[in-house]
């Protein structure tokens, strides 16, 4: 995952610094879910896997 927001790119440093770890949780009918901490004024970009 690509923070262009990150300190070391002079951005405000949030977001999920590093990564992203999926859990067993359960959501919208799929076994796992993710937390995405999304820094302002940004971009998601999907593809399909």
């Amino acid at each position: 995952m690509l923070n262009t927001d990150a300190t070391i790119y002079h951005g405000s440093g949030i977001g999920n610094l590093g990564g992203v770890d999926a859990t067993d949780d359960p959501w919208h009918g799929r076994p796992a879910s993710a937390v995405l901490v999304l820094p302002p004024t940004s971009a998601l970009w999907l593809t399909p896997a």
